[in-house]
């Protein structure tokens, strides 16, 4: 635990502070910096979220931050956005960075502007949405990550059809490139309106129209500025189970709902999920051609096809999982929908 030596606020608006530390400041090395209860502003109101992290930028490299999620087709209300993913152990300054667009042809770099003019720390394997208004992400999207958001002055438009988003830094070096089309959407969608463009993988080429797909209706299409749905764990293992096969429906709010996981052994697929009961009748067509996450959790509230609580009784859990290019997958697993007698 360390305080500064010297700690002053910059005026006009006091928004900035200068702090001299006892000992210099380490390349490589995030610092934490906390500021003690107690503190106030020119009114009174106490400082909230008094904690910031800050380290020694250091140049980017190519491929250390990359393209990594982009909406370019909001619903009405919305707005375009880009989020940025940083894949090294540097700290990296948005404001060494800029965005725009290129032309594929004379591979000449266009409409690029400066990210941020007062900087912006992003630390290793952290993500950064940058977008005109955050907010109105905000309030059509979920995020775990509300911190992870930047306001920038203009965002270079980016067109439905098909476009390209070009990262380069101050001198105008590419740091990262995508050229993306709507096709490359997943293509079982009813529509990809207010449908975001997730990378798979961080360390497969971004030119690699494979490592795309369309967010999964299950996160509700965007994970802005948090890991994205269709992200590729490298851990292996796969498969459909069912953790807790009893369950009972009684919104007594124990095991009201069974929960089938999954976890996929590839990106892009799709499923249909049916129930039988023990006689083979089919009750209920719970999931049709949806696409799915990596991995996630698909739920039953113990509800028929006709609207009414299937009865007590076990039933089959018959999962098809399937891709474009006609694999498929099935599973089988037993559930037992208990009640009170």
């Amino acid at each position: 635990l360390t305080a500064p030596t010297y700690v002053k606020a910059i005026s006009p608006d006091y928004k900035k502070v200068i702090l001299k530390l006892s000992s210099s400041i380490q390349l490589g090395t995030v610092y934490n910096c906390t500021v003690l209860n107690g503190v106030t502003d020119c009114v009174g109101n106490p400082i909230i979220n008094g904690s910031a992290q800050f380290a020694l930028p250091e140049a980017p490299a190519p491929n250390d931050v990359v393209i990594n999620e982009v909406l370019f087709d909001p619903t009405t209300g919305g707005v375009d956005f880009v989020e940025l993913y940083n894949r090294s152990n540097k700290t990296i300054n948005l404001k060494d960075l800029r965005i725009g667009s290129m032309d594929t042809l004379s591979g000449l770099l266009k409409d690029t502007k400066s990210i941020t003019p007062d900087g912006y720390l992003l630390f290793p394997e952290s993500y950064v949405v940058i977008s005109e208004n955050s907010a109105a992400i905000k309030q059509q999207y979920l995020t775990t990550n509300p911190k992870g958001f930047l306001d920038i002055v203009d965002l270079p438009s980016m067109n439905v059809d098909d476009d390209v988003v070009t990262l380069s830094d101050a001198n105008f070096t590419v740091i990262d490139n995508l050229i993306y089309t709507s096709k490359m959407h997943f293509p079982l969608l009813v529509t990809t309106k207010g449908v975001s463009l997730e990378r798979i993988d961080f360390n497969r080429p971004t030119r690699d129209k494979t490592n795309w797909n369309s967010a999964s209706q299950g996160v509700g299409f965007a994970t802005p500025a948090y890991r994205n749905s269709q992200y590729l764990q490298a851990d292996g293992g796969s498969g459909v189970t069912i953790p807790n096969p009893l369950f009972s429906p009684d919104n007594d709010g124990y095991n009201d709902v069974l929960n089938i996981s999954y976890k996929l052994d590839e990106p892009g697929k799709a499923a249909n999920v049916y129930i039988f009961d023990s006689r083979g009748r089919q009750v209920r067509y719970l999931v049709r051609n949806e696409q799915l996450a990596q991995d996630g959790t698909l739920s039953w509230n113990g509800i028929n096809d006709d609207n009414e609580k299937a009865p007590i009784g076990i039933y089959v859990v018959y999962v098809e999982l399937f891709n474009l290019s006609g694999k498929v997958n099935k599973y089988k697993l037993s559930c037992t929908l208990a009640g009170k007698l």
